[in-house]
């Protein structure tokens, strides 16, 4: 229990502060536990970062699994876990991933370079999007997977410029204005009457 507080703690500290900016101490100071007992836990920072990631890891896995297999379609499936990921990047006060990739070269070289994994993932959901009429049939799935995940890479690491954004902006903008330019008609209003079930949630929970 204390192993996983540290984890989730962590975790959180990191996204808002940045790795390099939080030390042993101020997460100690934070869960209000000796900083002994951090390293009866873990050898090092690293060590701990490596944890948060893989648990950042397994969460995303589990909650893309619920999606894929609760969502009606695949239009609808892609659409949540796009506006999951552009909520992550809105929140972030700082740029972790720059961050992990100079001072913690090796831990982003072995847990945060997945990109032709998540191109196989995501060339799968395409294919299943055109087989099931929501993704017209004349796409390559290939190219659209490559340009669009490039894209993605590249937003997220340039955080300081997408601070500048609201998260609605930046899910508008850059992943429904992505996925109507690849639709069928039929997945156009897929894609807004999800739209339309959002917003009313979101206007619901505000009154």
């Amino acid at each position: 229990m204390v192993k996983q507080r540290i984890i989730e703690e962590a975790s959180e500290l990191f996204a808002r502060s940045g790795v390099k900016g939080i030390t042993m101490d101020d997460l100690a100071r934070h869960l209000g536990i000796s900083k002994r007992t951090i390293y009866e836990n873990f050898k090092d920072k690293e060590e701990l970062l490596t944890a948060c990631i893989n648990a950042f890891h397994e969460e995303y896995q589990a909650f893309s699994q619920k999606v894929f297999s609760e969502a009606d379609n695949v239009a609808e499936a892609i659409v949540t876990m796009l506006r999951k990921d552009a909520e992550q990047a809105s929140q972030r006060q700082v740029n972790v991933m720059d961050e992990i990739r100079k001072y913690y070269p090796q831990v982003h070289k072995e847990h945060l370079t997945g990109f032709h994994a998540k191109c196989d993932k995501f060339g799968l959901m395409i294919k299943r999007g055109m087989k099931e009429g929501v993704f017209r049939e004349n796409l390559n799935p290939d190219i659209i997977v490559h340009f669009f995940l490039l894209k993605v890479e590249d937003f997220s690491h340039h955080n300081n410029y997408l601070n500048r954004f609201s998260f609605t902006e930046l899910f508008e903008n850059l992943a429904i204005t992505f996925l109507r330019g690849i639709c069928t008609s039929k997945g156009l209003k897929i894609i807004d009457q999800y739209k339309e079930k959002v917003n009313y949630h979101t206007h619901e929970n505000t009154i």
